[in-house]
């Protein structure tokens, strides 16, 4: 009798904390718009400074639109657009009696703009992309380089770096923190407690690794490409980019097109798979594969954390299983890959639908520098020199 009241008792305890709400929602980094330059002349530098901020909020709003939406994205006015701030920033201000020159960075409310979104029936992405931790690791002359100096491959990137795009990138700046945290070695290994380290030193970004490798016959250059999550639980989002020289084209120009193909084909790839329809809608019924609860603490926070899940109803539950009922916007094929990156595997049919908890593993390692395709002799010379 007292063990069925201690079971009763947890069960009520358990229910309570799955309905509960969560702090452990997505990351709004993706809903900051930063380095909007204005330069405005008008009647007094009040009426400047008050045209620049108009201006700036409306194209940081139109950033974040090309970042989520699909398609023609809603037309708003300047009240509307402020009424979806939920803050900005002023940095470099110059001022004259008829001009004002400043640097914003807006920050827009996630919730906000994801029911503009909804209601305005434009199929969007409901977190837009956040920058990645790039680790340009050089293959070249039989090694692996990463932190060595020079580094043009690195150099390359580091040009990229707060450049808006389909894939925000941040490059380390190389100092003696990171370079305790991870190497060359581990990058190319998905070494997860490297890659933990380097990525917390950055905000908790997802970490991109990038091997780049001059091959010749005909002349190109190569890039292989793992993105890994911060917190190690999604699986890594792989790619492959090979990159034709144009005729007399110089490496450094030939490795910012290689980094360009790079980031279009990650980011396009992203986009596509996190896009959601809210004019499509669903609800699954699921069972729990596993019976520790420390999965179901993984589970519940991994569901709140994505965008396109609108409520999880706890069904029922027992010492074997707990069913769950997921209400979602989207299509089920985006509900199920939305599902992977977050680590939970959805598995079965309707109406036996299962979800697991799934941990990753690393990809295979890159192959060793001297595999495979080589750079010449010349071309060595030239990326060392770095096009000087």
């Amino acid at each position: 009798m007292f063990d069925r009241r201690i079971r009763i008792a947890c069960c009520a305890a358990f229910a309570l904390w799955w309905l509960a709400p969560s702090s452990a929602f997505a990351d709004d980094d993706g809903f900051t718009v930063a380095d909007v330059h204005e330069d405005v002349t008008a009647a007094s530098a009040l009426a400047a400074k008050d045209q620049a901020q108009a201006e700036a909020q409306s194209k940081a709003f139109e950033t974040l639109m090309g970042r989520m939406a699909q398609g023609k994205a809603p037309h708003l006015n300047s009240a509307q657009i402020t009424d979806l701030v939920a803050g900005f920033e002023v940095a470099n201000e110059q001022t004259s009696p008829v001009r004002y020159i400043a640097d914003y960075t807006f920050h827009f409310n996630p919730a906000a703009v994801r029911k503009l979104l909804e209601t305005s029936s434009v199929a969007f992405t409901p977190n837009p992309v956040k920058p990645v931790v790039v680790l340009p690791v050089l293959a070249i002359g039989g090694r692996s380089e990463l932190w060595d100096d020079p580094n043009p491959w690195r150099d390359a990137w580091a040009k990229r770096a707060g450049v808006e795009a389909t894939l925000p990138v941040v490059v380390p700046v190389g100092d003696l923190a990171d370079v305790a945290a991870i190497d060359a070695p581990k990058a190319l290994a998905g070494d997860r407690v490297a890659i933990k380290a380097i990525s917390s030193r950055y905000q908790n970004d997802d970490v991109l690794v990038v091997q780049g490798r001059p091959a010749s016959g005909p002349r190109r250059f190569e890039v292989t490409a793992a993105r890994y999550s911060h917190d190690g639980g999604v699986p890594a989002q792989t790619a492959t980019v090979a990159t034709a020289a144009k005729p007399g084209e110089s490496d450094a120009d030939l490795m910012t097109r290689a980094i360009a193909a790079t980031i279009d084909k990650l980011g396009q790839s992203w986009k596509a798979a996190n896009t959601v329809d809210p004019n499509i809608s669903g609800t699954i019924d699921a069972t729990l594969t596993s019976a520790s609860l420390a999965d179901w603490v993984a589970v519940r926070n991994r569901l709140r954390a994505i965008p396109s899940v609108r409520g999880t109803d706890l069904l029922s539950f027992d010492r074997s299983q707990i069913r769950i009922a997921i209400r979602y916007i989207g299509d089920q094929n985006q509900f199920r890959a939305a599902l992977g990156e977050r680590g939970l595997a959805l598995g079965g049919a309707d109406p036996d639908w299962t979800l697991a908890l799934h941990v990753a593993p690393a990809p295979a390692p890159a192959p060793p520098p001297d595999a495979g395709a080589k750079p010449d002799a010349g071309q060595q010379d030239n990326l060392r020199k770095a096009d000087e």
